[in-house]
């Protein structure tokens, strides 16, 4: 396989962690996820920038500067409604991204098994999720954001796996870049 360039970035900060469940905040466990991405990408090869969670029009500005070939953010999801579930990956419109955004969800959901929402749209009207719908619109590279489960939701929640959710991105990252 070619190496390609991928730009990286964990959901939220450690002062504003996102959603949480227990001690298990959103931050920490998708800071824990992309750190074994990382290692397992650049064993393969491959060139893994760790994009910071700063603002994001910094965010957009350091991807573009460093021109990957495509990036992820990671996040989870959380709800009021215990009963929603499952794996998403908003893309922002372009063929590649909803590619890139099919394959690592149909990864994420084969080898968890969740529900596999698919890709979908990232929309500003009416959407609480403006800013990192910001960052893949912006960036000049096919740019997802992955959200491989609900925290909220305690089905869900049991099939946490660090190394799994990682080894899954992976395999949907492998599977994009052999379709191109």
């Amino acid at each position: 396989m070619k190496p390609f360039s991928i730009c990286l970035s964990p959901g939220h900060t450690a002062e504003n962690p996102g959603a949480s469940r227990g001690v298990i905040t959103e931050y920490g466990l998708s800071s824990a996820i992309i750190g074994d991405l990382i290692f397992r990408l650049d064993k393969a090869g491959h060139t893994a920038h760790l994009i910071g969670s700063d603002s994001n029009r910094n965010q957009v500005e350091r991807i573009n500067e460093i021109d990957p070939d495509f990036g992820l953010e990671l996040h989870f999801n959380n709800s009021v409604r215990e009963s929603w579930n499952g794996t998403m990956v908003l893309y922002s419109g372009s063929r590649k991204g909803r590619k890139l955004a099919l394959k690592i969800s149909n990864s994420i959901s084969g080898l968890l098994g969740t529900k596999n929402k698919g890709a979908v749209i990232g929309n500003y009207r009416l959407d609480r999720r403006r800013p990192i719908i910001e960052i893949i619109r912006k960036t000049r590279c096919p740019f997802v954001v992955v959200e491989p489960l609900f925290l909220s939701n305690a089905q869900d929640f049991e099939k946490i796996d660090v190394p799994l959710i990682s080894i899954a991105i992976m395999e949907g990252i492998y599977k994009y870049w052999e379709a191109i």
